[in-house]
């Protein structure tokens, strides 16, 4: 047991061994063992211990701005509206290295079942040092591949050191767009709806855009890369990119997963805008780019497979490699060409959909949600690789914020008329 001091409020008022000894449990803790050393240090440095009497009551709204753990006795979370709802954390057991709280709502409350410890962590703080841990941090991606995600890898490896990066626009699409900018009748709302209609064209234009950039902030919206860019340049793009960057399939089983990657980016982006009404620390702009962005990995995937077409003409084989490879080439197109951190965040999440839910909900948890919801509604094939909502975190964290993810149909219905004004302006 540590020699904390429960009046004191910080864990450097300690002796040196206490420090080790919650160090060593820092880093068994989830989610602090994340952290490195040093900076599990410095969070243990302002850790509280608190010793509690039986049957003690704790505010969980409060106890929710730490990560909080059990270190001695019983303490019992309940939910109010679920009586089945009940989680008795005793120290020294594996769920003792969770938080007590594992999330919150108003309808909680915590009790002691004995006399008790915990100690406090600050979850500010904790989110502080991890992101700075992150930026400075080297990622690794482990990806076991095949002999053709190899031919993939390396032909896409090549286009970046010779900077010759590109993705392919829909033709259908680009045609449109071309006929509404000659016509000369596009105002800035129209000509953001016809930039974002196409994830290749709205990675081209927001990449001319951060290149403006300098210093500042990298654009996070269709208008905003538009002021960023003027009117007549963006109109420009809008006729140039799409006529040089034509996507032609070499065989029927490319274009099939091409139309199939089109479909989900677009109802991923719908899906994402119509959460983000319903959340008012998230744009609804902003959620609709980063999903039309978040498998553009998977569009660099297709293009280069196209290029060896030979290769390439079983569809399992080429949605493995898409799977193998959409995220850390997403990564890397996303750093290269500027893109926010919430792009990328979303790209390297999205798909990790056992991740721990903490924190506000984020638009990397909104493209989450959506690849749930289209994976319910229109499964692209018969072996299904994307859990039910039923087992995980995130849709009861959405469900206190009004998503229900058990109405799928619902879901898409909302979708679909957030698509309509687009569907109106390409016609």
């Amino acid at each position: 047991m540590f020699n904390f001091d429960s009046k004191s409020s910080a864990a450097a008022d300690t002796e040196s061994n206490d420090i080790g000894e919650l160090m060593a449990l820092a880093a068994r803790l989830t989610p602090l063992s994340e952290l490195n050393e040093a900076n599990r240090i410095t969070i243990c440095k302002s850790a509280t211990i608190v010793n509690l009497n039986r049957s003690t009551a704790l505010a969980a709204n409060k106890e929710h701005r730490w990560y909080t753990y059990a270190i001695d006795g019983q303490i019992e979370v309940k939910n109010a509206k679920d009586k089945d709802d009940v989680d008795t954390v005793s120290a020294n057991s594996d769920r003792a290295l969770h938080p007590i709280l594992k999330e919150f709502t108003q309808h909680h409350s915590i009790t002691t079942k004995t006399t008790a410890s915990m100690v406090r962590f600050g979850r500010e703080l904790f989110d502080i040092l991890l992101k700075e841990q992150q930026k400075n941090a080297t990622k690794v991606h482990d990806v076991r591949v095949t002999e053709h995600d190899n031919i993939i890898f390396d032909s896409i490896v090549e286009s970046f050191e010779q900077r010759t990066v590109n993705l392919s626009c829909q033709s259908a699409v680009g045609a449109k767009i071309a006929l509404l900018v000659n016509k000369g009748t596009l105002g800035i709302p129209e000509l953001s709806l016809a930039l974002a209609a196409d994830p290749a064209l709205t990675a081209h234009t927001l990449h001319e855009a951060n290149k403006l950039a300098g210093a500042g902030e990298t654009t996070q919206t269709m208008r905003g890369a538009i002021t960023r860019l003027g009117v007549e340049s963006a109109n420009q793009l809008a006729l140039k990119i799409p006529s040089e960057q034509q996507w032609k399939a070499a065989n029927p089983v490319i274009e099939q997963l091409m139309a199939n990657y089109q479909r989900r980016a677009t109802l991923t982006s719908a899906i994402c805008k119509v959460f983000a009404k319903q959340l008012p620390h998230l744009t609804d702009e902003r959620a609709h780019l980063i999903g039309l962005m978040s498998d553009i990995g998977e569009l660099m995937v297709l293009g280069h497979a196209n290029k060896h077409p030979e290769q390439f003409t079983n569809a399992e084989s080429i949605q493995n490699s898409a799977r193998n490879l959409r995220e850390l080439v997403g990564t890397w197109l996303l750093s290269a060409w500027g893109f926010n951190e919430n792009f990328i965040e979303a790209v390297e999440s999205a798909r990790d959909f056992y991740r721990n839910h903490t924190g506000e909900i984020t638009y990397a948890d909104l493209v989450t949600a959506a690849i749930l919801t289209i994976e319910s509604e229109l499964p692209e094939s018969e072996t299904k690789s994307i859990p039910s909502v039923v087992n995980l975190l995130l849709p009861r964290k959405l469900q206190q914020a009004g998503i229900d993810l058990q109405n799928p149909q619902m879901i898409m219905k909302m979708a679909a008329t957030e698509l309509e004004g687009l569907e109106q302006l390409l016609a």
